[in-house]
């Protein structure tokens, strides 16, 4: 990595990381309801897997490749990974500390962790009863030796490694493992006794029967130690011609659950010969993905961390809000006729959307609806409605990623499913992932044909979109509707390629366009004219659009960036990016919009995309970012905008250091939640 790099960009999968401890922060953050901050420790764990199934297994290929980097900003793969082992580390390290002071805290609420020694009688009566009942059905004890091969493990589980022996002979007589069922809840709530509440993990109603589960071998011992495995999630698509593509799919995934292992967690207090005896059968070599930890793992099921029926530790319900324009409407295609519609979820109701295709099932004027889906509910009122459009004689096209990364096999039954119901499905394009989000509705007017139209930044799942902080243009722009059309046309027939004219389209013209913008700024900075760019996204990883960045700073553009997630942009430099302020704003909504404004000398214009700026989301997905035109919308995305770059928010700084400081509120004033703060604004909204 040379020392000009170091100077340019920050190493992705290091800013990733830094992300991922502003969640650990979260769990930290004691203005956060207590069992919220267990869950996010568990979002934190969950992201971890993740990035190790991903990103990791990626660099560890790369140091396979070549000795020379082949990241595009240079960053050495093997030092990359140094890296991240030493800070993986440290979170860890950080996450046990965070982990032991919140149950500390839940016993001051009167609710309490036991392990299989801590029962009293009632409690023992009532785990050997659920063991028997629920638990020991779902038990298959594998034994394990030299001769038998290694059982593949499942990265979904975890699995207690058990060694057997007798006291007597001080020796270690056999070697077991048993995965803890996935079925199952993992927290099982115990008999409350007055005020206090009781939980255990589920490993640990397993450890309590141990030894009658192995009790045909009438060992004296049995010790179990949990273990975790994490398998690269690559799927390697090959080049048959006579397979298709949901073929090669089906194939890949079963191939992933036998991918390469690329990290082991592991109790701590395991012996080092049941270590070694593990490491040596999943022939895991590198030792630096060897992760020592606690008697717990797979902590990613805090995610679903019981309340205990304590609404207190948890946070406010947040309603979803109906929209003025639309509350209580007959007809949304109507009302769409009149006028433009932002929604921003989860502050206002995704229900909208699908009243809005169950009413285009239904209107005898509707001809056809077309959408792009790239993730979707797993018992989704989305695809509902377009079996029902079918039913009703619609002619209804759906475009499906089938390679939506962790949700290929939901989409193939989706597929499946909307093909029987006469649906024509396209399972997106070779060569590309489909990452937009596009409905269009074709409606007959008299002569003519109305197109009503949705462009979001969010996937069509009403599940997620409880969580994600996401926006969707819903529009009859004749215009966009237009390019809208060609789109769909593209994804119908690969070689008809279009000019947009208003759409902002990849792999065609997204960063040609945003590289044009950003000159424009440039000159008029340069022509002292007011020059001003605000960037809300995900990621921003690209570097020729960070060189530009830095180029349109370095020629005195005032730019602020709202970035979730990695940002290898680096702001605060003197002489290259002295103007450019990054935050980051995690919370307890994940901030998944994407909103782009250019100061256009006081004239600004606004966008919303379904695309980051990363080499994927520009060249190798059809990504699409759509103008705002309606002068209400654009003062309602700046003052959703204005409400996050405020001050006193709860926000991140995000420099060179990766140190993750809050913002310093004003003097005399006191942090606030922009996502409560939206909420009120949102809720309070009159048009």
């Amino acid at each position: 990595m040379t020392k000009n790099k170091k100077v340019e960009f920050i190493n992705r999968e290091i800013s990733w990381l830094s992300f991922n401890e502003r969640v650990l922060q979260e769990a930290a953050d004691k203005s956060v309801p207590l069992v919220e901050r267990m869950r996010f420790l568990g979002i934190f764990s969950n992201n971890l897997e993740e990035f190790f199934k991903v990103r990791v297994a990626t660099l560890q290929r790369a140091t396979g490749i070549s000795k020379r980097p082949i990241d595009p900003m240079d960053f050495d793969p093997t030092q990359t990974l140094t890296e991240i082992t030493a800070t993986v580390r440290q979170h860890q390290q950080k996450f046990d500390g965070i982990f032991k002071q919140l149950t500390a805290e839940f016993q001051k609420q009167h609710i309490y962790f036991l392990n299989e020694t801590q029962l009293d009688p009632e409690q023992k009566k009532f785990v050997e009863s659920y063991f028997e009942t629920e638990v020991r059905p779902n038990l298959i004890p594998l034994m394990l030796n030299n001769k038998l091969p290694f059982p593949q493990l499942s990265d979904a589980s975890i699995y207690l490694a058990i060694e057997l022996g007798y006291k007597a002979k001080q020796t270690v007589s056999a070697y077991a493992l048993i995965e803890v069922p996935t079925v199952l809840p993992r927290f099982i709530e115990l008999p409350a006794s007055g005020s206090k509440r009781f939980v255990m993990f589920l490993d640990d109603v397993i450890r309590y029967r141990l030894r009658k589960v192995l009790g045909i071998f009438n060992y004296d011992y049995a010790k179990a130690y949990a273990i975790k495995i994490t398998r690269d999630a690559e799927l390697d698509i090959d080049d048959d011609l006579s397979k298709g593509l949901v073929e090669k799919m089906a194939r890949s995934l079963n191939q992933r659950k036998r991918g390469q292992y690329v990290r082991i967690n592991y109790d701590q207090s395991m012996p080092p010969s049941l270590l070694d005896f593990i490491l040596k059968k999943t022939k895991i070599k590198d030792r630096e993905n060897v992760i020592p930890g606690g008697r717990y793992h797979n902590k990613r099921d805090l995610m679903k961390f019981p309340d205990f029926g304590r609404k207190d530790l948890c946070f406010e319900p947040l309603q979803p809000l109906q929209h003025p324009l639309l509350k209580g409407k007959v007809s949304l295609l109507d009302e769409l006729s009149k006028h433009d519609v932002l929604l921003h979820y989860p502050y206002h109701s995704f229900s909208y959307i699908i009243d809005l295709l169950r009413e285009a099932a239904i209107d005898p004027q509707v001809r056809t609806i077309r959408i792009s889906l790239y993730r979707v509910a797993k018992d989704s009122q989305i695809i509902n409605a377009l079996v029902n459009a079918a039913k009703n004689g619609k002619r209804v096209i759906a475009v499906i990623e089938v390679q939506a990364r962790f949700d290929e096999e939901n989409n193939i039954r989706v597929m499946r499913l909307l093909q029987e119901a006469g649906v024509r499905v396209i399972p997106g394009v070779i060569g590309l992932k489909v990452h937009s989000k596009l409905i269009q509705i074709s409606r007959k007017d008299g002569p003519r044909t109305v197109r009503y139209v949705h462009i979001g930044s969010g996937n069509f799942n009403e599940k997620t979109s409880a969580i994600y902080s996401d926006v969707s243009l819903l529009t009859s722009n004749k215009d966009i509707g237009v390019e809208v059309r060609k789109i769909f046309e593209f994804f119908e027939s690969n070689f008809q390629r279009s000019i947009y004219r208003h759409l902002i389209v990849s792999p065609f013209g997204t960063r040609r366009k945003f590289v044009e913008l950003i000159n424009q700024e440039i000159a008029y900075a340069e022509n002292k004219k007011p020059a001003s760019i605000i960037i809300k996204m995900n990621n921003l990883v690209d570097a020729q659009l960070i060189r530009k960045l830095y180029d349109a700073s370095e020629s005195g553009v005032k730019i602020k960036l709202i970035i979730r997630g990695v940002c290898s942009l680096i702001p605060g430099i003197k002489g290259k990016s002295s103007n450019i302020e990054v935050i980051s704003i995690v919370g307890r909504f994940l901030e998944h919009g994407r909103i782009l404004v250019f100061g256009n000398a006081g004239k600004p214009l606004y966008f919303i995309s379904s695309a980051d700026w990363m080499m994927r989301n520009l060249d190798h997905r059809i990504e699409v970012s759509t103008p705002i035109y309606d002068a209400q919308l654009k003062k309602e995305l700046q003052d959703y905008l204005d409400i996050q770059l405020h001050p006193n928010a709860k926000a991140r700084v995000v420099e060179k250091t990766l140190k993750n400081l809050y913002l310093t509120p004003r003097e005399g004033k006191v942090t606030f939640d922009t996502q409560l703060a939206v909420y009120d604004y949102f809720k309070n909204a009159k048009l």
